[in-house]
């Protein structure tokens, strides 16, 4: 076969070469933005007109989904979630296009798994697609409308209970559901979740007690501290130390022992013997310490804003969390909290007003709301107060802090929380449970919650066995491990953890329960669920209360109180019918304990705090809960943030650093001391929103001159007053007098200043000689003058 001839073509110029490269592309970019998600919007608002379920959601809809450049499929909800004999499924879900090309010709396939997964290890196995199991395909649904690029879309479908594999009444309880998206032969994403089947199937229920914690995370304990009743504007406007130096020099001279810089009338004090003379004005602030004072009064509000938004949610949190008390939950609050929050120990608990009485009366202050929901709460079910600011006893025990664990114990004894009711004899370990902590616990600690997955079972058995013991007279509450995790939103698996959706978490408490009450039917058992603290503090209280309801409302759990819970531990204690477990360890140090640094350095704070509270009239007016920063410290929170415990330590000193800043002894001129003795006036100007008690401490840095005592004042709110602190001179020469503040334990609790003096004691002395001296010459001469005086003539008539 003879070669194709070559076609033959027109020369082009290069000119126009590169005219035409350069319209295509234009028409390459313009193509390009025509296909991308952008541009895609009128084209999914289009195929959502034709679309036969709910509307497209907007194209420009931006998820971590599409970012991955893929199609994803989420289920969103099953009707029914439990699911009865002869009843229809509908599966809802959404469809979410990440590509940049439109989504065409696909279909829905719903599988359902044959049979009922026998062990919760499986079933969660299962869930998180880590093994497959026989599935039947119960519905095929054929997208008719194309997807647009970056677009989401609804999707529906319901599955007739002919198609459902659930014919066998003994393979009740949770099914497997896995929901894909196909294009051809190819599947393109799929999701599973759980439906649980009940074909009313008769059992011994599982007896459940669920705890959930009222704490606070690490992130709301720094904002506690950090937060201070004052307002920014009126931190903002309050006068600084230095802003009034006129009226400063007015009350030194009106005092006697100074006169004014600028010459005015010297005023003639009790010793009148001190007299100032101006030698140099105190500075004053340029320019950049002015933009700097602004920015920093910028970043003031802007953190104490953030701080009362964190505050904020926190109580609603709080509130939400109260209203979960019910049947089988046990709310474990910290007092240390519900006191920040405004829960007064003088204020008594009543009980939530009639929604006719709400109606009637304004709405109540926060510590109202709080007091009400606590009052609601232990009316509703069972509500324990934890040791004070949830104190982390494990590691308290570890470091060997007797006095901490007792101290802790003790306050949540006297707390407002205990004085509402709420019990005193419960402890919640925040780590491994071990024989040091135990043996550190006062008699008055009968319950002790230990770790979920604590204290394994020593013998194999075909069941799980109720989660409670007694160990030296304690009863110990042991948390089924995966059960607290589905409770806190978390799927724990033999490969690790991960996320539930609100769906999943729901169902697989559901799925779970039932398999363990299938391990052993007519046997019923105690089940305890502990949601962690970090699992409490993220997640929003409605969907806590979605999860508590589907663990403690079903057919085949029954919810159980504390005090029913306890009392059946005693009678398997008694009757022998305790699972036999593994001996707790002497001790079992965790991640993220307090360390005896964090303690020292809390310590120290502390310390420093005290000394600035006793000269204020309101301390927690100006230093919140800041003094209590020991106690803070020892928090189980910060297991989970070493680092903002440390954070929260230098907030709390900061709020005492801030109260000595904004006292101060006003500067003054160099001061002419010319007696030996003298009041020397000291004004102090506070800018502080309260009256504080402080006592005036003087340094000589020479021995000339010589302070006879301290001198003690209270200067009033955004206000000054002026101490006469006596002073002797004992010589002559230039002397700077450093003025210390200090409270009643002797420590600085003000901005010290320096005055220069110059000491000129032998003025005086020198001053009676010589007047001395002129008086005993006057009188002389006087003396003189008078007799010359006396000397007269004598008349012709008298010499007769």
């Amino acid at each position: 076969m003879s070669p194709a001839p070559a076609l033959s073509r027109p020369l082009v110029p290069h000119a126009a070469r590169r005219l035409l490269t350069a319209l295509l592309s234009a028409l390459v970019l313009v193509a390009m933005l025509m296909l991308s998600p952008a541009g895609a919007a009128p084209a999914a608002g289009a195929a959502g007109d034709a679309w036969s379920g709910p509307a497209v959601r907007g194209a420009d809809v931006s998820t971590d989904d599409e970012v991955t450049a893929q199609v994803t499929l989420t289920v969103d909800s099953l009707a029914p979630e439990v699911v009865s004999t002869g009843e229809d499924v509908t599966i809802a879900g959404t469809i979410t296009n990440g590509t940049d090309q439109a989504l065409t010709d696909a279909t829905l396939v719903v599988q359902m798994q044959s049979r009922t997964e026998m062990t919760t290890t499986g079933l969660a196995s299962w869930l998180a697609d880590e093994h497959d199991t026989p599935l039947a395909t119960v519905a095929l649904q054929t997208l008719e409308e194309e997807i647009a690029p970056g677009a989401e879309r609804d999707f529906r479908v319901t599955v007739s209970s002919d198609d459902l594999p659930l014919t066998d009444t003994e393979q009740w309880g949770p099914r497997g559901v896995q929901v894909a998206l196909t294009q051809g032969y190819t599947t393109l994403t799929e999701d599973r979740t759980i439906l649980l089947w009940n074909p009313g199937v008769r059992v011994s229920p599982t007896r459940v007690t669920a705890f959930v914690p009222v704490t606070a995370s690490p992130e709301e304990l720094v904002a506690l501290t950090a937060a201070t009743p004052a307002t920014p504007e009126e931190r903002a406007a309050a006068p600084s130390a230095s802003a009034t130096p006129t009226a400063g020099a007015s009350a030194g001279a009106a005092a006697g022992g100074t006169t004014d810089p600028d010459g005015a009338e010297a005023a003639a004090g009790a010793a009148g013997s001190a007299t100032g003379n101006a030698e140099g004005a105190g500075d004053t602030a340029d320019g950049s310490d002015t933009a700097n004072a602004d920015s920093g009064r910028a970043q003031a509000r802007s953190s104490d804003a953030d701080a009362a938004q964190t505050l904020a949610a926190l109580r609603e949190r709080v509130l939400g969390l109260l209203e979960l008390a019910d049947d089988g939950v046990v709310l474990a609050v910290d007092p240390a909290l519900l006191t920040a929050l405004g829960l007064d120990a003088t204020a008594q608990a009543t009980a939530s007003p009639s929604p006719a009485a709400e109606a009637e009366q304004p709405d109540g202050t926060d510590a109202d709301r709080l007091r009400h929901a606590l009052a609601a709460a232990l009316e509703a079910g069972d509500v324990v107060a934890l040791p004070w600011a949830d104190a982390d006893l494990s590691a308290l025990a570890h470091l060997g802090e007797h006095g901490l664990i007792d101290s802790a114990l003790e306050r949540a004894a006297d707390s407002a929380t205990a004085q509402a009711g709420a019990g005193t004899s419960v402890v919640w370990s925040a780590g491994a449970l071990d024989g040091a902590m135990l043996a550190l616990l006062p008699d008055s600690v009968t319950t002790v919650v230990a770790a979920p997955g604590d204290v394994p079972v020593a013998v194999d058995l075909t069941y799980t066995p109720s989660g409670t013991m007694t160990l030296d007279g304690r009863t110990v509450l042991i948390p089924e491990e995966r059960l607290s995790a589905a409770a806190g939103g978390s799927l724990l698996t033999d490969q690790g953890d991960a996320d539930l959706s609100d769906l999943d978490a729901v169902q697989l408490l559901r799925g779970e329960t039932a398999i363990l009450t299938r391990q052993a039917p007519a046997v019923s058992r105690d089940m305890v669920v502990a949601v962690s603290r970090e699992d409490a503090a993220r997640t929003d209280p409605e969907v806590l209360r979605k999860r508590l309801s589907a663990l403690t409302n079903s057919t085949w759990t029954q919810a159980q109180d504390l005090g029913s819970l306890l009392d059946s531990a005693a009678d398997s204690a008694t009757t022998g019918a305790e699972a036999a477990r593994v001996a707790l360890p002497d001790s079992a140090t965790g991640e993220g304990e307090v360390t005896a640094m964090t303690l020292s350095a809390a310590r120290a704070a502390a310390t420093r705090l005290d000394s600035v509270a006793s000269i204020l009239s309101d301390p927690a007016g100006a230093l919140g809960v800041s003094p209590d920063v020991v106690a803070l410290s020892t928090s189980s929170a910060w297991r989970t943030d070493e680092a903002a415990c440390t954070t929260m330590i230098n907030q709390a000193r900061a709020h005492g650093e801030a109260v000595t800043q904004a006292l101060a002894a006003a500067p003054s001129s160099t001061i002419n001391l010319i007696a030996s003795a003298a009041d020397l006036p000291v004004r102090i100007v506070s800018s502080l929103d309260q009256d504080v008690t402080v006592t005036v401490h003087l340094e000589s840095s020479s021995t000339r001159l010589q302070i006879s005592d301290d001198v003690t004042v209270t200067v009033p709110a955004h206000g000054q007053t002026t101490a006469s602190v006596p002073v002797t001179a004992v010589g002559s020469g230039d002397v700077d007098l450093t003025i210390q503040l200090r409270s009643d334990d002797g420590e600085n609790v003000g901005t010290p200043s320096t005055v220069h003096l110059r000491v000129r004691a032998d003025w005086e002395n020198v001053g009676t000689r010589i007047l001395g001296g002129v008086l005993v010459v006057l009188l002389v001469a006087g003396i003189v003058r008078t007799v010359r005086r006396g000397r007269r003539t004598a008349t012709p008539r008298e010499r007769r």
